[in-house]
């Protein structure tokens, strides 16, 4: 039976092969980006999940209130560490960590810059980053020890043993290799390409030694790993009034666990709220793969029950022999499972071709492993759910014609057969001019940060790293640039133009509210600072050698300015109190607000002071019109002279700012992707839909020539159906889009207002492109010769 199923699915496939290929390509692209988008989600969700105790490791995180905003930090300052240690008991393993910044590594007369952790021993205990030299116990015993990864001790000593070896660390320190780990899976939340022990820092950096009973100076990481059968809630409720208990100050803020499991898909916080974060993209192009797929499947269904009066006889003569209905819909069944399957070939041939054309929208590390058995198994089920979700309501709807209607030749489907199918269009198109309002949305919103403000001018600025040689020979290294004549201005600062490193509540100013907590950012710098950047200044001036006093002047931005109230700030003063010592600040400008950090944010509060010890990063503006390649060469020489432990390497800050967008344009360009296949798929079976509607119609049209009907009456005759489904398609789409992109833009604190011309060009956009779709076959069938279609049969 199952045999004779098959054989009458083929014959039909080949019979129709206009229709069918419509059903299979539709099915095929569907099925592709809905695995493809599978993939992608799989991939996200893997994040963290190869440690084998990751259900019992967290993060300490802090909240804070600062000017009654309450935020969510990840530094935490170094007593943590201790006290954790010392007294939890239901702690197993606790390890400090820094950020993971880029340090020079030197092997012989061989320069490398990689990027690298200070961690405590547990570190290795508590991650599954496996070692394939060296003991766990012992690898970080050592403070004078490093571990390398696979790939960076290849690179370093390519086949010689590194084990024992000595590799110079920032041209000051020599560190003894003691360990190899396996190269960092992509899916870590922690990337690093070696480590070196957290002690190290303690007995080399003197700021580190001062900051050992500090609980205001959050600088590092803390991670934590509880006792089996501990509870990771209960630890958590227990450290949280720590600092305050510790310091005596109720305005700090409270401490809590924040587990591993959400470091990746969860770390937005919301008024000391977990909101979400990479979870809602995860979400959003989940549903968007599944509306994908259900477009495709809605052509299957559509031009199955359009063309059902051509499988009527069929079914009225297997009735007739004794089929019954569960008989007939389980041949349907088999025909749009054989489709499907058929389709589903395709999609993995599809895939191939696709996914390197996506390596630059998040899909780098995904891939389609045919030798991954139980990925092959998921596709499968795909592909079977897809089979049955397609040929479900055609199955249903071919086998319910009654025996004697269809044999008696009574058939007729009138409105009860059109409604279903219009319903269907109506659906699909929906679904595809919410994506398309959703993708103008998201790229306006993009292109909205990318056109703000900024407070500064990032072209021709490149930023170098600060290091110990550099600073050292600062004043050398500036005069050098400036020798070259293809530099404009140079300054040192603590951080680069593009982030914020420092963040300080440490500053007073008359009329502040004691109460009140107010954090501000900070940047310490020496003069050419304003030139060197390009601020844009509302009052006052920059940093000046002209002046001597500017070594007590601070300037401040339109935020600042706004917290602290002053109506007239040049002259004020505003006062840094650091450990025992008070420093006057005497404002002497105040600057546009500068988007440093996130532009979807809005600018926070802050301070640039003079500083002679200023440290972090170079910047340099080239002169406009300069040879940016002759540049390089001559600064690369120079860098190279006073920092000759490290390979040249440097920044474009308006490079670097643009890749603040990436996530939001691999949103935008995905979103632009799946609206684009949706319409098309959409698109596919309107044409499949107009083709058949022509065909029945073929007669009518030639009797309304024959009248007197002109090309234009018979095209809007064919037309204005599909024209009324795709504009109710667009009065449904409208409030549903509306209202999924009000809640996406909120998560935008500088974010654009929905205009409705948005929803206009959408609505008219669909319009045009189902005009286009069924022009061809209305066209055609209008252009016939009456003639023909009038012939007796």
């Amino acid at each position: 039976m199952l045999s004779n199923y098959l054989k009458i699915a083929l014959r039909t496939l080949l019979r129709n092969k206009v229709y069918s290929f419509i059903n299979i390509a539709g099915l095929a692209v569907g099925m592709a980006f809905a695995i493809l988008i599978g993939l992608w989600v799989r991939y996200e969700l893997s994040y963290d999940s190869f440690h084998k105790n990751g259900d019992r490791i967290a993060m300490i995180r802090k909240h804070n209130l600062f000017n009654h905003e309450k935020t969510t930090k990840i530094a935490v300052s170094l007593p943590v560490y201790d006290e954790i240690k010392t007294n939890y008991p239901e702690i197993k393993h606790v390890t400090r960590a820094d950020w993971g910044n880029f340090h020079g590594l030197k092997v012989g007369e061989s320069k490398f810059s990689k990027q690298g952790h200070f961690v405590d021993p547990d570190f290795l205990k508590m991650f599954d980053y496996p070692l394939i030299q060296g003991s766990i116990e012992t690898v970080l015993k050592n403070p004078r020890s490093i571990v390398l990864t696979e790939s960076a001790a290849k690179a370093m000593f390519k086949n010689a043993d590194p084990i024992g070896k000595i590799v110079r660390v920032d041209n000051q320190h020599d560190m003894l290799v003691t360990g190899i780990l396996k190269d960092i899976p992509k899916n870590s939340s922690l990337d690093f390409e070696f480590l070196m022990p957290f002690e190290f820092s303690i007995q080399s950096n003197e700021f580190y030694k001062s900051q050992r009973t500090n609980w205001r100076n959050n600088f590092l990481m803390v991670m934590v790993e509880v006792r089996e059968g501990a509870s990771m809630e209960a630890f958590s409720a227990k450290i949280t009034n720590l600092i305050k208990i510790k310091t005596q100050n109720k305005k700090l803020g409270t401490l809590f666990a924040f587990p591993l499991n959400k470091w990746h898909l969860h770390n937005d916080f919301k008024d000391w709220i977990n909101v979400g974060g990479r979870i809602d993209d995860v979400r959003l192009f989940g549903l968007i793969g599944l509306f994908v797929l259900f477009i495709a499947c809605i052509n299957f269904m559509n031009l199955s029950t359009a063309r059902s009066e051509k499988r009527a006889r069929e079914v009225g003569v297997r009735k007739a022999i004794g089929s019954q209905r569960k008989q007939l819909i389980w041949q349907f069944l088999c025909e749009s499972l054989l489709v499907t399957f058929i389709a589903f070939i395709m999609s993995l041939v599809l895939i191939q071709l696709v996914l390197p054309l996506l390596k630059d929208f998040g899909f780098q590390h995904i891939s389609f492993d045919f030798d991954n058995f139980p990925l092959i198994l998921a596709a499968l089920g795909v592909c079977i759910i897809t089979g049955f979700l397609a040929g479900s309501y055609p199955a249903f709807y071919l086998s319910s014609y009654s025996v004697v209607n269809v044999l008696k030749g009574a058939l007729t489907q009138g409105n009860k057969g059109s409604s279903p199918r219009k319903i269907l269009v109506v659906t699909q198109f929906t679904f595809s001019i919410a994506l398309i309002i959703g993708t103008i949305i998201i790229f306006k919103q993009i292109q909205y940060a990318k056109n703000r403000p900024l407070g500064y001018d990032p072209n021709n600025i490149i930023s170098l790293g600060m290091t110990s040689d550099l600073l050292k020979n600062y004043q050398t290294l500036r005069q050098d640039l400036l020798n070259t004549n293809m530099v404009e201005a140079v300054c040192k600062s603590s951080s680069p133009p593009t982030a914020i490193w420092n963040q300080w509540d440490s500053f007073s100013w008359p009329g502040k509210d004691p109460n009140v907590v107010q954090i501000f950012s900070v940047i310490q710098t020496d003069f050419d600072y304003q030139k060197t950047l390009g601020m844009k200044m509302k009052a006052g001036r920059g940093f000046s050698r002209e002046f001597a006093t500017d070594s007590s002047a601070a300037i401040i931005n339109e935020a600042t300015l706004k917290i602290i109230g002053f109506k007239n700030p040049i002259g004020e003063t505003i006062v840094l109190s650091d450990g025992d010592q008070d420093k006057k600040l005497r404002i002497i400008g105040v600057s546009e607000n500068v988007v440093s950090q996130n532009p979807f944010s809005v600018v926070e509060p802050s301070i640039t002071f003079f500083s002679a010890d200023a440290s972090g990063d170079i910047s340099l503006r080239l002169k406009e019109n300069v040879d940016v390649r002759k540049a390089l060469k001559s600064i690369k020489t120079i860098t190279n002279k006073y920092n000759p432990a490290y390979n040249f390497e440097y920044n474009f800050v308006d490079e670097e700012f643009g890749k603040k967008f990436k996530a939001e344009d691999q949103i935008g360009a995905l979103a632009g992707i799946f609206s684009g296949l949706a319409i098309f798929i959409s698109c596919l079976g309107l044409f499949g839909l107009a083709a058949y509607m022509a065909e029945q119609r073929t007669k009518e049209i030639g009797i309304r020539k024959v009248l007197g009907a002109s090309i234009l009456s018979l095209w809007t005759l064919l037309s204005k159906d599909f024209i009324k489904l795709v504009l109710l398609s667009c009065l449904i789409a409208t409030p549903l889009a509306y209202w999924f992109m009000d809640s996406w833009l909120q998560k935008y604190s500088y974010h654009i207002e929905m205009g409705w011309w948005i929803f206009i060009l959408a609505s008219f956009s669909a319009v045009f492109i189902t005009l286009v779709t069924v022009s061809y076959q209305a066209i055609s069938a209008a252009m016939a010769n009456p003639v023909k279609s009038l012939r007796t049969e």
